[in-house]
């Protein structure tokens, strides 16, 4: 399968570039280049073990655009090559990330498609992605993902978004799976400041049959999630903007009954903005297999010490139930831009997880030197 989804992804990105290089197109290309040397105290989040590595990390992205007309291809290739002081810990790393984009956008329709290709390290996915502790392990994500939106009228839209996603895992222990996640979504706007929306969504969870000797009888089967949303964005000045959104929510397995809903607010100063975002919606517990009843939040602050340089706040975290699993995140960032070209930054990060193998943490302190070239 993996290797299916690769080479389609190939064909597509190669029929992109082809399509727009003889429609003579306007090329962009872009550089960022990230240099970090890190200290991690505890990098597999391990709950009876936890020792640390120094990491000298280096990732390299290369963006490449093509624009004609409506039409617009972008090409992103990108690396983290990661080198640790303590290979009996946790190993050298080469993950590799790739992106497709198309997009189309005229007067009417709006629409894109989405393809990527990414490895990571298991401490480097998200916060919301419960995976096991203690394993010095990679996830491989293949997605395809679409969506597309039509203006109805001077004041009403529709629009629908699919994502499809393989997820593969180093660790035998965690299962290798599917997900299918949908909405369809009808927006109306009052007025200016305000707009209603009203959405229908769903996602559907399937573990992948593996030969390994501890995923067998392992009792993990399919499972579902549907419900039903009603919003409303509210925008209170131009600095201040509200969205809020709520509605039923059914799991097939086991067969429950719920709500999902969202919460968010984003205001922006002379010298300050910020974002807090709180949701409770349906996410995939990883280490049992499973869609599940997750609670999550974020917030972030950006405050402007100068004209070139920034103090940077971020926090995340995510509950889960059936069984109960928590993940948190914590950072801060002194970010200077020395030049046009480079940036210095320290960045200090707390990571803790609770779940049924007990409760791990992890302190890190980074230096990061970052080189960006735009249109190259």
């Amino acid at each position: 399968m993996a290797g299916r989804i690769a080479r389609g992804f190939l064909v597509v990105a190669g029929a992109a570039g082809a399509t727009a290089a003889l429609a003579q197109s306007r090329t962009l290309y872009s550089l960022n280049v990230q240099t970090e040397i890190e200290r991690d105290s505890n990098p597999n989040m391990s709950v009876t073990d936890p020792r640390g590595t120094t990491w000298f990390r280096v990732l390299p992205n290369l963006t490449t655009g093509y624009v004609y007309g409506n039409e617009e291809f972008d090409l992103e290739a990108g690396l983290t090559v990661e080198k640790s002081s303590n290979t009996d810990v946790a190993k050298d790393r080469v993950d590799p990330r790739l992106r497709g984009v198309w997009k189309h956008a005229d007067a009417v329709d709006t629409a894109q498609l989405a393809l990527l290709v990414d490895r990571r390290a298991l401490r480097a996915v998200d916060v919301r992605e419960h995976v096991p502790v203690g394993v010095d392990g990679a996830r491989t994500l293949y997605s395809i993902a679409g969506s597309w939106t039509r203006e109805l009228s001077a004041r009403s839209r529709a629009g629908v978004d699919l994502n499809q996603e393989w997820d593969q895992y180093t660790d035998v222990q965690t299962p290798d799976s599917r997900l299918t996640v949908g909405a369809a979504r009808f927006t109306w706007q009052q007025d200016e400041r305000r707009s209603w929306y009203a959405a229908v969504n769903g996602q559907y969870y399937r573990p992948e049959p593996r030969t390994d000797a501890a995923q067998a009888g392992s009792g993990r089967t399919s499972s579902m999630a549907a419900g039903a949303l009603l919003g409303i964005t509210q925008s209170l000045s131009e600095a201040l903007r509200l969205d809020a959104s709520a509605g039923p929510m059914h799991f097939n397995h086991p067969s429950k009954d719920g709500w999902q809903g969202r919460l968010s607010a984003e205001y922006t100063a002379q010298r300050w903005s910020g974002g807090i975002d709180l949701a409770r919606t349906p996410s995939v517990n990883y280490t049992v297999g499973g869609l599940v009843e997750s609670r999550e939040g974020r917030a972030h602050l950006r405050y402007e010490l100068g004209p070139r340089s920034s103090l940077n706040l971020q926090a995340a975290y995510s509950l889960q139930s059936d069984p109960e699993s928590t993940n948190t995140f914590a950072s801060v960032a002194w970010v200077h831009q020395w030049t046009p070209g480079w940036q210095v930054s320290v960045r200090g990060s707390v990571n803790r997880q609770q779940g049924l193998e007990g409760t791990a943490r992890s302190n890190r302190i980074a230096l990061v030197l970052t080189y960006s070239a735009s249109d190259l």
